[in-house]
């Protein structure tokens, strides 16, 4: 019993201090952290850095604060290796990177996202087969909320690699729709009745003017296309409304819709002789 108790306070007098200075100093660190972020965080929100800039620097800042952390709480549990344990943590940390290369390449597939700018955060774009609004860029991801409130989270490498389609880059953006009317009708009426139905229109802007012309003779109908610009938040409104609007001018004018029909001839009896 009293061997066990001397070896308990040899222990309590060496490694267990260490291992509860370790404690300590973790404990301390992720508050420390947790603080420098914040404050990391609303400094650069300050100043006139993009936000998608600003996620990007504090991701980093935050992966360094934790990396720093873990070394120091592995040098107070073993506090002789100092050296040694750097070169230990070389090789380790050449073996992680080669078994985490698509980690690493989405790390600098980000680091080009955010100096490239081809969006920012709050921008509505396409990319990898996802279509929605820019939440954020992290190290390795950026975050994108679909129209229907999906959280995706596409890698940093893909978007860098793929077309990226961006909504939001312009102030102003184009609606095309398309109209059909039947054949025989009259094409100065058809158009006079969808110029008229998007001038009236308050989202449409007048310069450049809206543009509706014949555009196709397809199978059952005549089609018309119309162009106008809208500032880009009054995309969709204008596009839902003068798809509408043009609808019920048509039927207040006469003027037909056609839809497809098909014709089906039965041969006469006398024929089938």
């Amino acid at each position: 019993m009293d061997a066990f108790l001397e070896k308990l306070k040899v222990f309590l007098a060496g490694t267990g201090k260490n291992i509860v200075t370790a404690l300590v100093v973790l404990f301390m660190g992720l508050l420390v952290i947790k603080i420098i972020s914040r404050i990391s965080k609303n400094s650069l929100q300050k100043t006139s850095m993009a936000r998608t800039t600003i996620s990007f620097v504090v991701s980093i800042i935050h992966f360094a604060l934790y990396a720093l952390l873990i070394y120091l709480v592995i040098t107070i549990l073993v506090p002789n290796v100092s050296a040694g344990l750097i070169a230990v943590l070389g090789s380790a940390a050449l073996a992680v990177g080669l078994a985490l290369k698509d980690s690493l390449s989405d790390f600098a597939s980000g680091i080009m996202i955010i100096f490239n700018k081809p969006f920012k955060e709050g921008d509505y774009i396409e990319v990898d087969g996802v279509e929605g609004t820019i939440k954020s860029i992290r190290l390795m991801h950026t975050v994108i909320y679909t129209s229907d409130n999906k959280k995706v989270v596409v890698n940093n490498r893909n978007v860098n690699s793929d077309k990226i389609i961006n909504y939001s880059a312009r102030p102003t953006r184009r609606v095309d729709l398309e109209f059909s009317a039947a054949y025989g009708s009259d094409l100065e009426e058809v158009k006079k009745a969808i110029t008229e139905t998007v001038l009236a229109h308050e989202k449409v802007l007048k310069n450049p003017e809206p543009l509706v012309r014949l555009y196709q003779h397809a199978e059952s109908s005549l089609v018309f296309r119309c162009r106008v610009w809208v500032n880009n938040p009054d995309y969709w409104d204008v596009y839902y409304d003068l798809t509408e609007n043009v609808y019920n001018r048509f039927k207040q004018d006469g003027i037909d819709i056609p839809f497809k029909t098909v014709t089906v001839n039965f041969p006469s009896k006398e024929a089938s002789k």
